[in-house]
């Protein structure tokens, strides 16, 4: 099953013309956050595609057999953050496993009592330290529409940014011309805003899951930052501020 998927992908993507023209324009047409590129940053989102496709290896879980069109929309939102970076900030990624519906991951955790309790988690979305992506399709398909925020693939390539510094931190390696020590003030007086706030029952602008820990604030500004900047601007304009001089974009 495998081997065809790569196999129908290579036909594509070893070539000049890296992306089928159809599924290119399909793709485009059905996600909102490319859309809104204009005609340049489209192409070199293409080439970045195209070239993020004959690298890193799609497989599915429980079943799913990717085809190259759901193959080429999760290269256009993985290359996307990174287009002003720079590819070699997706190096990290070495394969990306798609699942048909949310995926469950085996959680170990210690009470107070030094009891370890075991539970599943229904996951969107993860990010392995050892570059491995794993993705539900429905959140894929639910990213890119520029409506509420949600991006699931530029969620973790946000981590996969993040982890480039050594750790899940929330401060990933900063362009030369970028302050980290105005980062960090921005990005920690941002978040135990945002902590105080759910303390307060008070219903602030961003996911509260940005509250759970440093990487995650960082992974869903990311997010905001470019599905929904407006939401963003008004909760934390520092950040918002930050996150556009990290990613090279208004």
């Amino acid at each position: 099953m495998f081997d065809k998927l790569l196999a129908r992908l290579n036909s594509f993507t070893h070539s000049h013309t890296a992306i089928d023209e159809h599924i290119w324009q399909q793709t485009v047409a059905a996600v909102p956050l490319l859309q809104s590129q204009d005609a340049q940053a489209l192409a070199e989102l293409r080439a970045m595609s195209g070239r993020f496709l004959a690298e890193k290896h799609f497989f599915g879980g429980d079943g799913l057999e990717p085809t190259p069109a759901m193959a080429v929309r999760v290269a256009a939102l993985a290359c996307l953050p990174v287009l002003h970076l720079g590819y070699h900030w997706l190096d990290g990624i070495r394969e990306l496993v798609i699942y048909p519906e949310k995926f469950l991951v085996h959680r170990e955790e210690q009470d107070e009592y030094g009891v370890v309790h075991e539970r599943y988690e229904p996951l969107s979305g993860e990010a392995w330290e050892h570059g491995t992506l794993v993705l539900a399709w429905p959140d894929v398909v639910d990213s890119g529409l520029m409506s509420d925020g949600y991006n699931v693939v530029i969620h973790e390539v946000a981590h996969v940014l993040d982890v480039r510094n050594g750790a899940f931190n929330g401060f990933p390696p900063l362009p030369l011309q970028m302050d980290a020590g105005q980062w960090t003030v921005d990005f920690s007086a941002a978040f135990d805003a945002l902590n105080r706030q759910l303390d307060a029952d008070i219903e602030p602008l961003i996911d509260p899951y940005a509250a759970t820990a440093p990487t995650e604030f960082f992974a869903v500004t990311s997010e905001y930052h470019f599905e929904r900047p407006d939401n963003l601007h008004q909760a934390f304009p520092a950040v918002a501020a930050q996150l556009a001089l990290f990613y090279g974009r208004p």
